[in-house]
């Protein structure tokens, strides 16, 4: 409604070196006149905005373009910025797990990039496997390329946007992430299978 397309990450700002900036400046150079949104207490003052504006112009993405905000007051104050972004990109090798679980609960995509085994760890693939939960397998990538292509083929799609905005959150609430006691049941039976197998040798 605002005529461009904003991404946004509220991850921690640990877990976004260089290599995270660089994909989310490439996304930014795919989607002409697209924004970014951070949220990090870092950006209460001017020396911790700077830094990462200056990283962002080291990959030809301005000012103008990043939307920063600091801390919030309250978890409805917090979660009410997700009306702001269209498309969140999480981080690497150390993904999302509340924020990715945030983003879809406001009706938001996540776009992920994931790793395969064997060097494919649980904290870099969480937000992978949340999403292929709620059906939404295509927005994890498998290469910086994917990752890119998937956030710029999402932007193109303003109404499929607005859908999911709509849609989302009873597709996530619906799906086996938020099952918890069909969740226990299952690992209580993993358990008790271990226990067996353990007996028996």
């Amino acid at each position: 409604s605002n005529g461009y397309i904003t991404f946004g990450s509220f991850n921690n700002i640990s877990k976004v070196n260089k290599d995270v900036v660089a994909a989310w400046a490439q996304v930014l150079n795919a989607v002409p006149g697209s924004r970014f949104l951070m949220k990090s207490r870092l950006f209460v003052d001017e020396e911790g905005r700077d830094r990462w504006i200056g990283l962002f112009a080291e990959h030809g993405v301005g000012s103008e373009r990043l939307e920063m905000r600091s801390v919030t007051k309250t978890p409805a104050e917090h979660l009410s910025l997700y009306n702001e972004m269209d498309i969140a990109l999480d981080s690497f090798p150390y993904s999302g797990t509340t924020t990715t679980f945030e983003s879809l609960m406001m009706g938001v995509p996540v776009v992920s990039l994931a790793q395969a085994p064997p060097h494919g760890s649980h904290s870099h693939n969480v937000s992978a496997s949340v999403l292929t939960q709620v059906g939404r397998e295509a927005w994890v990538a498998w290469t910086r390329e994917e990752y890119t292509s998937i956030a710029a083929a999402l932007a193109s799609d303003t109404s499929m946007i607005a859908e999911q905005r709509k849609t989302l959150r009873a597709a996530l609430l619906a799906s086996p992430s938020c099952q918890g006691e069909e969740f226990m049941q299952a690992v209580d039976s993993e358990y008790r299978g271990m226990w067996t197998r353990y007996c028996a040798s």
